[in-house]
């Protein structure tokens, strides 16, 4: 009991500026990040729907302090764009068509794969910084727990299945360093709202 509740005030003490949660919401996810609880997916609906709020707001002030697209017109960006992973329709997380295991193998590959993007993200956009680990910390943990959950349920963790391999060193060069940041928080923002819908449905039929 003593080790929670020092983890959570070390977890306050480091992060106590992340401005994208309350102080009692922070607590809450403290329990969710790596090697601070065992492996299940039970809260896996919640700590993906925190990291969706968290990557809307990152991309909508970064679109603001960058861009001064405060009103969050975002047209002339669209042409900007690269093949970072998504959740498509042969993945399978749908209502109509839904496969479990299809799904969950899209959802963990892909997070894993955002790795070294969010990674970019923590580095051009320092002023954000701490929102930008919390994200990225909480991405691994989530990874982590769906991949648990595939292994658990269907002794399966062989992604290769669920799209090509991406990395941060293939986006274009010529684009800005706050460009590659948009269109990073964009995709990812996109992603994430698609996974954590697909996991509330499993929650919601008691399937997760």
């Amino acid at each position: 009991m003593r080790s929670v509740q020092y983890f959570c005030q070390l977890f306050l003490v480091l992060f106590g500026t992340v401005a994208a949660f309350p102080v009692g919401d922070l607590v809450e996810t403290a329990e969710h990040l790596p090697g601070s609880a065992p492996l299940n997916c039970a809260a896996c609906d919640s700590l993906a729907l925190q990291i969706q709020r968290t990557a809307a707001k990152l991309r909508d002030a970064q679109l603001c302090e960058y861009f001064s697209f405060c009103d969050g017109d975002r047209s002339s960006l669209l042409s900007y764009n690269f093949d970072l992973p998504q959740i498509q329709a042969q993945d399978r997380c749908l209502k109509m068509g839904f496969h479990k295991e299809t799904c969950l193998k899209a959802i963990a590959s892909g997070l894993q794969k955002y790795n070294p993007f969010l990674l970019l993200v923590e580095r051009f956009i320092p002023s954000s910084n701490d929102q930008v680990i919390w994200m990225r910390s909480s991405t691994q943990r989530l990874a982590e727990l769906v991949t648990y959950q595939l292994n658990a349920e269907f002794g399966s963790t062989d992604l290769a299945e669920s799209g090509q391999e991406v990395s941060a060193s293939d986006l274009p060069t010529d684009w800005s360093r706050q460009v590659k940041v948009h269109v990073i928080l964009r995709d990812f923002t996109t992603f994430i709202e698609k996974t954590s819908r697909a996991i509330r449905f499993m929650k919601s039929v008691s399937i997760l």
